[in-house]
Order: structure tokens, then C-alpha cells, then sequence
């Protein structure tokens, strides 16, 4: 149960990083209103299926995707 909620947030962050680019922790937390905790939880689900990286942005814990979708076109 608890894992299907991890996932929709995980996709939710996923979402927004899409849209918006790097953003810091503090960025996310107000662009989403997510608790800490399930926002933790999603950026580890995140992190340990290699869909983000993580790094500074001034000064603060900041979030990005690593490979962005590309158009296939057939």
C-alpha cells in the first residue's frame, strides 16, 4: 500500500523536475506541499532507479533528472 503512494509521489517530483529543471529540496516542498517524509521517500525511489542526481544549488540540496525522455519518431 505504502509502496503505490512512494511511486505516485515519485512520479510527481518526476513531473515537476521534467517541467521545471533543477530545483532544490526547499523548491520542490512548496512547488508540491508534499510532507517531508513521503518527499524524502519518492527522491530515494528516484535515486535508486538512477532517474536523478543530486547536487548543490546555492548552497542548498538541489534535485535533477540525469537522462531527459526523448522524441522517438517512427
Amino acid at each position: 500500500m505504502i509502496k503505490n503512494l512512494i511511486g505516485k509521489d515519485a512520479g510527481i517530483i518526476w513531473q515537476l523536475l521534467f517541467n521545471k529543471g533543477m530545483l532544490s529540496i526547499k523548491e520542490i516542498e512548496k512547488h508540491l506541499g508534499m510532507d517531508s517524509l513521503n518527499l524524502t521517500l519518492a527522491l530515494g525511489w528516484l535515486a535508486r532507479e538512477n532517474k536523478v542526481r543530486f547536487s548543490k544549488k546555492n548552497g542548498m540540496l538541489a534535485v535533477e533528472l540525469i537522462n531527459l525522455p526523448t522524441d522517438i519518431y517512427y
